[in-house]
């Protein structure tokens, strides 16, 4: 075998830990300087929101508390908004410690494909394709998805799959989904879009079960696996981040309510704007009588790193002219397409042209709201 793997399987998890095992495990794969492949299941009921996300514009958080639904924002992993019940979805992920040949994102999203692929025909799931921006879909309903980024220390490549049906009617009592979010699905209604694997193989589809495919599929790609489960260094590690990501200020670090709240009260002009292109693109404004952007906020689903990419994004926007478009257009690209921003381009990436889009639509808005 060309390399081996170390393998951890986490079991069910809830949305904190699930979301502080990025952290962990990127530290032990670069300090053995070993990948880590981890499989794990959603072992509690909760909605997550992706780091750019704008809190928001997908969910209506105060329902959220009313109906005592967890919400959590993924730290520092992009893509969208999600619902979760408990034993609703199997995850999985792959961490390639830096430096090391896993820098083009595009193709280890192309490697992935096949080894997935291959598991799900195991599973009886042989008709499931992928489709758009890396989804899973089953004649045109989505399964589950594959997305690849740079968190620093490490390349990562992992996805979902959706295994049995959440209750949707729970969700759409506190989901806000964008009007154009869905322009590019073949089915507009979120009961008949999300599909999972127990409709398409015709009968239940477990966690357990995927988890042996998976391998089992990694290991015909040429894979050796070392199973070896979480030391009680990182069990600590993981409890610690756990309490760190589970506050009020991490789910509403993106937040339309509180941008205009602290503008709007300052006299100025604020309005919010959405472009759909391989990702939802969503901007905002605050705008001064003289037509000057004095604040931006940059949101959206898409996975590109570093982090502070999209904050560094608002914050160059400071001070231009709303109606110079030439000026907007470079001041995203001083950002957007410097050497260390690292995205899957022609994957799932999004573009100084995307995010213009969005912030001309905020622009427009904004000229209509009172002032």
């Amino acid at each position: 075998m060309s390399e081996t793997w170390r393998y951890v399987d986490c079991g069910a998890v809830d949305a904190f830990e699930n979301n502080a095992q990025m952290a962990v495990l990127a530290r032990s794969a670069t300090d053995a300087a070993q990948p880590i492949l981890q499989t794990s299941a959603w072992g509690a009921t909760h909605l997550n929101v992706g780091w750019f996300d704008d809190v928001d514009s997908t969910l209506d958080v105060a329902a959220c508390e009313r109906l005592g639904i967890q919400v959590i924002r993924r730290p520092f992993a992009g893509g969208g908004t999600a619902f979760y019940d408990r034993g609703c979805a199997v995850m999985w992920g792959v961490m390639f410690p830096k430096p090391g040949d896993h820098g083009d994102l595009d193709a280890e999203i192309a490697t992935f494909q096949p080894i997935v692929l291959d598991a799900l025909d195991s599973l009886g799931l042989g008709e499931v394709r992928f489709e758009g921006s890396a989804d899973l879909r089953w004649h045109g309903r989505k399964l589950g998805g594959l997305s690849a980024g740079d968190f620093g220390r490490v390349i990562s490549v992992g996805g979902f799959l959706n295994i049995k049906p959440p209750d949707l009617d729970l969700y759409l009592r506190v989901v806000r989904v964008p009007d154009d979010k869905f322009k590019d699905k073949l089915v507009k209604d979120m009961r008949e879009y999300v599909c999972t694997a127990t409709e398409v193989a015709g009968d239940a589809v477990s966690y357990e079960q995927f988890r042996d495919a998976l391998i089992g599929a990694v290991q015909d790609a040429g894979i050796g696996l070392d199973a070896r489960s979480l030391t009680d260094v990182e069990h600590a590690a993981l409890k610690k981040i756990s309490n760190r990501i589970a506050t009020d200020d991490s789910v509403r670090r993106v937040s339309s309510e509180r941008f205009r709240a602290d503008h709007e009260k300052a006299g100025r002009r604020v309005g919010f704007g959405n472009h759909k292109a391989r990702k939802l693109c969503r901007a905002g404004v605050a705008i001064e009588g003289d037509g000057t952007i004095v604040a931006a906020m940059m949101a959206g689903d898409m996975h590109v790193s570093p982090p502070d990419t999209l904050d560094r994004v608002a914050a160059a926007l400071a001070g231009a002219r709303a109606s110079d478009d030439g000026d907007l257009g470079r001041r995203i690209a001083s950002v957007l397409e410097a050497p260390e921003v690292h995205q899957a381009d022609t994957t799932t990436g999004v573009t100084t042209d995307d995010l213009l889009a969005a912030l001309r639509k905020a622009v427009e808005n904004a000229k209509e709201a009172p002032a």
